[in-house]
């Protein structure tokens, strides 16, 4: 999911595991190590962007990184306590600024997925935003600039334990996403991904994060930090659960859908799209043929919505098809992939996992997720920068309007 939800994740696996004995350390370091395993985006820096397509959510989101890497954590952190880094004014300085700057990107997050959602009204959001970041800043600046930090009484066996929990949460979080994530390798190239939840959930993040930021304000030792983070964990875990139930029930109408219309699918997938769980798409594949078609759960009439129908167009490829970048992205996509010829030796490969903001399979800019190919002399080219299809201005009023069961936008 993204980076917001992991760091709150990883900050409640970290209380959870030593708050009551090294209190808001606890929060931070768990957060780190839910961090952690997103760092592979730095091979962007030194991969192409089809390779670091392949390896982000690779050996970083493995369990047996997640089984390794709390091992020499775990030492660092006490070495970094031992010679007492910790307490020189450049870390606490630091520590203030970042811990002042995280809380002010989420807020920013929040009043973004706010407006998402309620429009104009979002700005009442702010009303609460401020005040809060006041308080958070101020306990902030107490915790690093206002007095000597102490020593964390935890064992090496502890601070193994917060960063396993930590880190073996993230890949396992990440495999209910439609991305996929190698959580077998090196023994499996196979990317885990259930599609349960979307990669961008506020639902399951924001009371998340309410709740890990309030147990922050307790003392360690006090009974109500406990209860506010367990409560986080517990419902943001049930919320999970709920979303595979939900799964369960959109696939049984899509494929009834199907079958009305005659078709015999080989695979097909559902997957939430993104902000929600309410408004579901999906795709199946019967020879060269896909069906798509999206679903909300408060549809009145789920039998009268469209399914667009379309060829995967792999003949574009021609010699091309056993290429290595033709196998890369079909393994990426799990197959659920497609070519349109875009203009001269331009094609334009689509992921199909991810749908359509327009609803529609028309146009190549209906796509969400695709990439250019180039035919050349030298072969098949994989085009860098990939381009984002336009938002229009109405486009995410259409798209909260059939999710909450307009069935005419479609």
């Amino acid at each position: 999911m993204d980076s917001l939800t992991q760091i709150i994740l990883g900050a409640a696996c970290g209380e959870a595991v030593l708050g009551k004995k090294i209190g808001n350390k606890a929060l931070i370091w768990g957060a780190v190590g839910g961090t952690i395993p997103d760092l592979d985006v730095l091979s962007n820096y030194f991969l192409n962007e089809l390779d670091s397509l392949a390896f982000h959510r690779g050996p970083m989101h493995s369990l047996l990184f997640a089984t390794i890497a709390p091992f020499p954590l775990a030492w660092l952190v006490m070495q970094f306590y031992k010679k007492n880094w910790f307490n020189t004014k450049a870390y606490r300085t630091t520590g203030f600024i970042t811990g002042s700057l995280f809380f002010i990107l989420v807020a920013a997050v929040l009043q973004f997925a706010f407006y998402l959602f309620f429009g104009n009204w979002a700005l009442i959001f702010s009303l609460f935003a401020i005040p809060s970041l006041y308080l958070i800043i101020r306990r902030l600046y107490s915790d690093y600039l206002g007095r000597t930090q102490e020593i964390p009484q935890a064992s090496y066996k502890e601070w193994v334990l917060l960063f396993f929990f930590s880190i073996f949460t993230h890949p396992l979080l990440d495999a209910l996403t439609t991305y996929g994530t190698r959580l077998y390798w090196p023994f499996s190239d196979h990317r885990v991904s259930l599609s349960t939840v979307s990669i961008a959930d506020p639902i399951y993040t924001i009371p998340f994060l309410f709740t890990v930021v309030l147990c922050g304000f307790y003392m360690r030792t006090d009974y109500k930090r406990r209860i506010s983070v367990w409560t986080g964990i517990i419902v943001s875990t049930l919320y999970l659960g709920a979303t595979a139930m939900t799964k369960m029930h959109v696939e049984n109408v899509m494929q009834n859908n199907l079958k009305e219309e005659g078709v015999n699918a080989e695979k097909m997938i559902s997957v939430p799209t993104i902000f929600n769980n309410l408004l579901w798409y999906g795709i199946a594949k019967e020879n060269h043929q896909y069906y798509c078609q999206y679903y909300s759960i408060l549809d009145k009439n789920p039998e009268n919505n469209t399914i667009y129908k379309f060829a995967d167009g792999k003949e574009l490829l021609g010699a091309d098809s056993a290429h290595h970048i033709v196998k890369t992205l079909d393994w990426f996509g799990d197959g659920y992939t497609s070519v349109l010829n875009r203009n001269g030796d331009t094609l334009q490969w689509n992921d199909l996992r991810f749908g359509s903001l327009s609803f529609k399979f028309e146009k190549p800019e209906d796509f969400v997720f695709h990439f250019d190919l180039i035919k050349s002399p030298k072969g098949l080219q994989f085009a860098s920068n990939r381009k984002r299809p336009p938002l229009e201005n109405d486009q995410m009023v259409k798209f909260w309007m059939r999710a909450f069961g307009k069935q005419g936008i479609n």
